[in-house]
């Protein structure tokens, strides 16, 4: 098999995640915060360690801005419902994820909306223009899940700290593959899942504060037991336990525990290195292809693609009956696909784990079928 859907999610795991997984349920499944026996102290060890080096991998170094959710989506939504209110101008792209373009339908925002697949130089002049319209925010995503495109964040986050814009930023495609740093970004929200580049599994995400945001105004999204301040009708009143009302996803976090270690001990620069290298190959094999479209093609953590005249959901049909886990469709970004063919195309993303033989391999297929 070759696994060619890591965007989903990222497979295989690092032995260390499976091991942590293992040990986190044999020795330590207490539910942190909800006693003070042993199992429920070791579980709540776990849990601040991990949202310690969780901060650090992004650059905040107090551990209580990082607030754990059970995905990237609930931190999104945490993220848009606690600040953003009904008719508020909100910057977004035109290559948004599902994560961010729902939520922002729901709050009842008015989006203002810049071309991602611009150059950098273009996107920023955009996003200039479109705060004098008096945005209050931008939210978008870091790294598109449809093209090979990585945001210039650190330019965003000046322009939004210049004009006293608020920024959430969705590190969903690029946590793991890219350098984020809040702080240096000038990012006020970031959201991130467990389960993609950072190797966890499903069932956990984060949302990392700045220093800088005054969390006290940003409301809960969900409410209920936070293991403190338990008489009070409220939710209490700081992070985390402000933004984590009920039970942790525990074994989630034990394993993105790991996973960050992965990620640390292998490298980002590294892990890109690999990711750029598989995908160069596959752009170099088929650029002479003429049945065969590429999207904004160029190296990196993903590709998407069509084979002239074929669905792309009949496409991944095929892959996966030679043994190629991709997917097809619209991946949750209908926007993006606007400038794809009308009912998607078929994404191809990789990891560390992946080969150059597999990247040969899959040339292969897609040279047989096109």
């Amino acid at each position: 098999m070759i696994y060619f859907d890591n965007a989903a999610t990222t497979y295989p795991k690092p032995d260390c995640v499976k091991k942590a997984v293992g040990s986190f349920i044999e020795d330590r499944c207490g539910n942190p915060g909800r006693g003070g026996h042993i199992m429920a102290m070791k579980a709540a060890e776990t849990v601040y360690e991990t949202r310690k080096k969780l901060g650090l991998f992004f650059g905040v170094s107090d551990p209580s801005l990082v607030c754990f959710s059970g995905g990237c989506t609930e931190a999104l939504n945490t993220a848009i419902f606690g600040v953003l209110r009904r008719g508020d101008k909100v910057i977004t792209s035109n290559t948004e994820h599902n994560s961010v373009r729902r939520p922002l339908i729901a709050a009842g925002c008015e989006t203002l909306t810049f071309d991602a697949l611009a150059s950098d130089g273009e996107i920023l002049s955009q996003v200039e223009k479109l705060i004098k319209y008096g945005a209050k925010a931008l939210v978008c995503t870091c790294a598109s899940n449809v093209f090979p495109l990585c945001l210039p964040i650190k330019e965003l986050g000046k322009l939004c700290k210049e004009n006293g814009v608020l920024f959430i930023a969705d590190g969903a495609q690029a946590a793991g593959h890219f350098d984020i740093d809040v702080i240096r970004d000038n990012i006020d929200i970031l959201c991130v899942p467990a389960h993609k580049g950072l190797y966890g599994i499903p069932g956990c995400g984060a949302m990392i504060f700045s220093p800088m945001y005054d969390t006290e105004r940003h409301r809960p999204l969900l409410y209920g037991g936070s293991g403190v301040n338990s008489r009070e009708a409220d939710m209490p009143l700081y992070p985390p336990e402000k933004f984590e009302a009920g039970t942790l996803p525990t074994v989630a976090i034990a394993a993105l525990s790991a996973g960050l270690d992965f990620v640390n001990g292998v490298g980002i620069p590294e892990i890109s290195k690999r990711e750029r290298a598989i995908s160069g190959r596959i752009l170099n094999r088929l650029k002479n292809n003429e049945n065969v479209v590429f999207y904004n093609g160029k190296p990196g953590s993903l590709l998407c693609l069509n084979i002239k005249g074929v669905p792309s959901e009949k496409t991944a049909k095929i892959l996966n009956e030679y043994g190629v886990c991709a997917r097809a469709g619209l991946h949750c970004s209908p926007d993006a696909h606007k400038m794809t063919a009308p009912d998607g195309a078929v994404r191809i993303s990789f990891s560390y784990f992946n080969t150059i033989e597999e990247a040969d391999a899959f040339c292969d297929v897609i040279e047989l079928i096109s």
